[in-house]
């Protein structure tokens, strides 16, 4: 890996004002505040990995600017709201449940000159961490296919270039293989089957033995995709040698050919988080490396033993493991025999993974998790993402294998029920959310000068007088939750407007 990447994640870690010094709370009345630079901040990289750390991938797929200035949040005055362990602003609690709003207001900003600036910042928790069902579900399933599916397992949706449409990729049982459907996006619940379908037939022998699911399906551009696909054949040394594969298409995902016959990853040595299984890769593209969530399984005896490891890659096909692994487990020893973390969809924006994933202990839900680097997850304070349906229901034993798209405001959740075939939808509940806005004045003085307040876009640039100043208005429908900020920069423009 590259100095760069490691001197710009140790800039970013600067940008981001993640100090220690954050860690006590010292709400101060309004003032001048001093935009702390990080320019000079860069330190001489003497030595330098071979392999990038998931923090630093994450870093360098940040579009750093080097007059960004971070923005001191315990500068500012604070109405209903606290920083809580991990130094992020969030609303202040009462006997243990949130507060509906607050409100943080920061010291006037200097940014040399009237001109334009951009703000960014880092929040987290404001996406739907519950979500409610169709009422006509199941919406797709054994039913609507061709004969070649008698399961619909493991669905992944891609948009289609045309930026209003999908694809609904599935797989059948033993021999079946994988086909897909087609939607309008502005109508997720009506598909249908394209002609092609099955696209990609299992080979007998070796470690697809007949049977090929959970495809998951990339973009590296428009046209050319890349589908990551678990086979389930049998090995003379264990019970279930699962591991994957790669196929590619070079027309937006209607023809598939397999890259190799060999399998892209193999379990790891005995004793190890691995040992049993790799199967049912998440994988995404951040910044120009590969990140990639699997299911791996662990040999105990009597047990299932299955939770969520990292790998990261140059290319998307030679794959480095994360030497923490795993990322997202359970304490195995006790509890249920059967114990399964698996099959996740991931999301990476504005430098936070978001991830949805499958836990059956025993029976399978559907829950939420976040991180800052992809690797060190932080689960929803909310049990449950998505639970089962009353009994008699489709869905009344298992709901598992998320996948998610997000259409402005909306957030659109497919998943599989019982059997763990069919597809059902549901929506998100959003019941957080974080915004921010600007007022701008000559002088530094709280008075008649300052500009009405306007909100701010992300990255957007915004005129300005020479002193700004920020608002953050913080709003839960659920004292269980709160969104929170985690740091906030400033960037001046090198000229005036």
């Amino acid at each position: 890996m590259s100095k760069q990447i490691r001197a710009d994640a140790r800039l970013e870690r600067t940008r981001r004002g993640l100090e220690t010094s954050r860690r006590a709370i010292h709400p101060t009345a309004v003032r001048r505040t001093r935009l702390v630079g990080v320019l000079g901040l860069v330190a001489v990289i003497s030595s330098v990995a071979s392999v990038a750390s998931p923090r630093e991938i994450a870093a360098s797929a940040q579009q750093l600017d080097l007059h960004a200035r971070s923005v001191d949040l315990r500068s500012g005055k604070l109405e209903n709201l606290a920083f809580d362990d991990k130094g992020r602003l969030r609303l202040a609690q009462i006997e243990g449940k949130y507060l509906p709003t607050g409100i943080y207001l920061s010291a006037p900003l200097d940014i040399r000159q009237d001109g334009s600036f951009s703000v960014r910042w880092l929040d987290q928790w404001t996406a739907p961490q519950r979500y409610r069902k169709h009422p006509g579900n199941p919406i797709w399933g054994p039913r609507q296919t061709g004969k070649w599916d008698n399961w619909t397992n493991g669905v992944a949706i891609v948009r289609n270039p045309d930026n209003k449409t999908y694809k609904m990729y599935y797989a059948g049982r033993k021999g079946g293989g994988i086909g897909f459907a087609e939607a309008s996006i502005d109508n997720p619940l009506v598909w249908k089957e394209h002609s092609s379908s099955p696209v990609l037939k299992p080979l007998k022998d070796g470690w697809e033995g007949n049977q090929i699911n959970q495809p998951r399906v990339v973009k590296v551009s428009e046209t050319h995709w890349r589908m990551y696909y678990s086979g389930w054949g049998y090995a003379p040394e264990a019970a279930n040698h699962w591991t994957f594969g790669l196929a590619e298409s070079y027309d937006a995902g209607v023809t598939w050919q397999r890259t190799r016959t060999e399998p892209l990853m193999e379990r790891g040595p005995s004793g190890s988080y691995d040992d049993g299984a790799v199967a049912v890769p998440e994988v995404r593209r951040v910044g120009s490396r590969w990140m990639m969530w699997y299911t791996a399984l662990k040999n105990l005896p009597g047990r299932q033993a299955i939770h969520l490891c990292l790998a990261s890659s140059e290319d998307g096909i030679r794959w480095e493991k994360y030497e923490k692994n795993p990322v997202l487990t359970d304490d195995f020893t006790t509890g249920p025999a059967r114990n399964v973390i698996s099959r996740c969809h991931v999301e990476y924006e504005d430098g936070l993974f978001r991830m949805w994933y499958t836990h059956g202990k025993p029976d399978y839900r559907i829950r939420y998790a976040e991180s800052l680097d992809g690797a060190e997850f932080e689960r929803s304070p909310l049990p449950l993402a998505l639970d089962v349906s009353p009994p008699g229901a489709w869905d009344d034993r298992m709901v598992e294998y998320p996948t998610i798209d997000r259409v402005g405001d909306q957030w659109r959740m497919w998943f599989c029920g019982n059997g763990f075939g069919s597809v059902g939808y549901a929506e998100g509940i959003v019941e957080t959310s974080l915004k921010l806005y600007y007022r701008s004045s000559p002088t530094d003085a709280v008075d008649a000068h300052w500009s009405e307040w306007q909100a701010l876009a992300r990255g957007a640039r915004s005129e300005a007088y020479r002193f700004v100043q920020l608002k953050a208005e913080f709003r839960s429908e659920n004292p269980d939750l709160s969104p929170a900020l985690n740091s906030v920069t400033l960037t001046p423009s090198s000229s005036k407007p």
